[in-house]
């Protein structure tokens, strides 16, 4: 049957038809409740690990290697080994501890898997990044606070967090965008969980219209440019929150004040 233009159709489809607005706005609800747990966990536990690097313990640079090794691996190995770690039948996790539970048949227990698998790979290049803005910190300020008698807890809030802000929006924002289009984790780990539609995120339910008919492609194609549309608002969002760091003249003028003095 020949192709035709369909106008706004499509778009009216997915924010009219029942089936379509729950299938659709139902799983970009999910991605973003699963979004709105993992982000602070992403970013907290990498944070407090660079803080622990940054006092240089012993063995540190062997750690600072360690911890971004899991970001390097293959997501369909890693994905593979867990499912066979955890698996119900003869998996190591369950014959160690001696227990019996279906880590991937049940909806809860299937996205903490899921949340799991992406703390532990994506947990390397924010470490990265806050890493590089904690070294950056200038250690005279806090030795300037101790001469006046701040605290750790002082030196954390009024030197630590305000050193590595930049640090701090741009991993919030990079790992919120990046699962949102949370798909490879979900494809591997909840394939076969029971509860299909309750798994869904909002990629997994574009590829599932490109993989029906060709009738659905409209569709699929107006779903991915509203969450596109949804991604770039965030991503403008973030050049919003940043914007006093790019362009403008503040430091040419900081630095004319500073000659003058000289």
């Amino acid at each position: 049957m020949p192709s035709g233009f369909n106008g706004l159709n499509n778009f009216i489809m997915i924010f009219t038809n029942r089936v379509l607005v729950k299938d659709f706005w139902g799983s970009v609800w999910t991605t973003i409740k699963f979004a709105l747990i993992i982000v602070p966990l992403s970013i907290l536990i990498p944070f407090g690990l660079a803080m622990l690097i940054k006092v240089h313990p012993p063995g540190y640079k062997f750690f600072r290697a360690a911890i971004y090794v899991p970001g390097i691996f293959p997501l369909t190995a890693t994905g593979l080994i867990l499912l066979k770690m955890f698996s119900f039948q003869n998996g190591f996790i369950n014959n160690f501890f001696n227990i019996s539970v279906d880590w991937f048949g049940e909806t809860n227990l299937a996205w903490f898997m899921v949340g799991l698998f992406c703390i532990w790979g994506g947990i390397g290049g924010n470490f990265i990044i806050l890493n590089a803005g904690l070294e950056n910190i200038d250690n005279s300020l806090y030795e300037a606070s101790q001469v006046d008698g701040s605290n750790k807890w002082q030196q954390f809030r009024y030197i630590t967090l305000p050193g590595v802000r930049y640090q701090l929006l741009l991993t919030l924002f990079t790992t919120f965008i990046g699962y949102m289009n949370l798909y490879g984790q979900l494809f591997i780990l909840a394939s076969n969980t029971p509860d299909q539609n309750a798994m869904k995120s909002a990629i997994y339910r574009i590829q599932d219209l490109l993989m029906g008919s060709s009738r659905s492609f409209g569709y699929a194609s107006a779903m991915g440019i509203c969450l596109g549309a949804i991604i770039g608002f965030i991503a403008v969002l973030q050049m919003i929150m940043t914007k006093d760091r790019k362009g403008g003249n503040k430091h040419v003028k900081a630095y004319l004040d500073w000659q003058k003095q000289k």
